[in-house]
């Protein structure tokens, strides 16, 4: 992803701040971190691997020691429960909170037994809701905290699982359901925690898919014939909705879900 304009970094007012995000160095995570990085903010990245951090590290233009990684995995309650003890210990408040981990399984007919099911609904919104409760003493103590969700189209909208073809990496019933959940959870936090100054938001990403060695362009023109815009998301055209939602002067917008898929849900 390119630099970030100076003109987006002069009005996000957030320098010297702290922020916490989880899968900060994934696809769409590493939008946010840029962002936040190139405006002066302490970034802690949480995620499960180092190795993953490290090379998005290496990619990073502005070198700075403002971004550290420590371990999470959603999945596991005591790996919460060590990443919030550290961030306890080392920071007196945080400013922003961006939970956008997932850990899902693809596929219209998964079959799920109770135990990957609980796995990937923890995976998928029930470690972030527990992440978020517990750190959320360190963000009652500011005056304009900032929660940010990332949820999904699929948390809406039924997926067509026919764009998909015999693939099977459609996103599966507890993903969406899950992303729903996100969704609504924003609803509630938001009013939840107004008496304490929290703006609490998400954003749901329409299509970005990854593109692989070899495009498949039977899947992509079957995608754009559903987008009115005609084309797929780039990560650039998340900048300026995630620019929004962080800006330190957007102090009356919570409780909102913004949408960002090109017009698919239009239709």
């Amino acid at each position: 992803m390119s630099e970030i304009k100076n003109d987006y970094l002069n009005f996000l007012k957030i320098k010297h701040r702290v922020a916490v995000i989880s899968g900060g160095s994934g696809r769409v995570g590493s939008v946010f971190t840029n962002l936040l990085l190139q405006s002066g903010c302490k970034v802690v990245c949480l995620s499960r691997s180092k190795k993953k951090f490290i090379e998005f590290k290496k990619k990073i233009k502005n070198k700075n020691n403002n971004l550290i990684w420590h371990k999470l995995d959603l999945k596991s309650q005591k790996s919460i429960n060590l990443v919030s003890k550290i961030i306890k210990s080392k920071y007196k408040r945080l400013d922003l909170l961006v939970n956008n981990a997932c850990d899902s399984n693809r596929g219209e007919y998964f079959k799920y037994n109770y135990k990957s099911l609980s796995s990937e609904f923890m995976g998928t919104s029930g470690g972030s809701i527990i992440l978020t409760e517990t750190l959320l003493p360190l963000l009652r103590k500011n005056n304009n905290s900032k929660i940010i969700n990332v949820g999904s189209l699929w948390g809406f909208k039924s997926p067509k699982q026919s764009i998909y073809g015999n693939m099977q990496i459609g996103p599966s019933l507890i993903t969406s359901s899950s992303k729903a959940g996100i969704i609504n959870y924003t609803k509630f936090l938001s009013v939840r925690e107004a008496k304490y100054k929290i703006c609490v938001n998400c954003i749901s990403p329409g299509w970005f898919p990854r593109k692989g060695p070899v495009e498949n362009k039977k899947y992509i023109n079957a995608i754009k014939k559903n987008i009115p815009l005609n084309r797929i998301g780039k990560l650039e055209d998340l900048v300026a909705p995630i620019f929004f939602l962080l800006s330190g002067g957007v102090t009356y917008y919570t409780g909102q879900n913004l949408i960002v898929d090109g017009g698919y849900s239009s239709w």
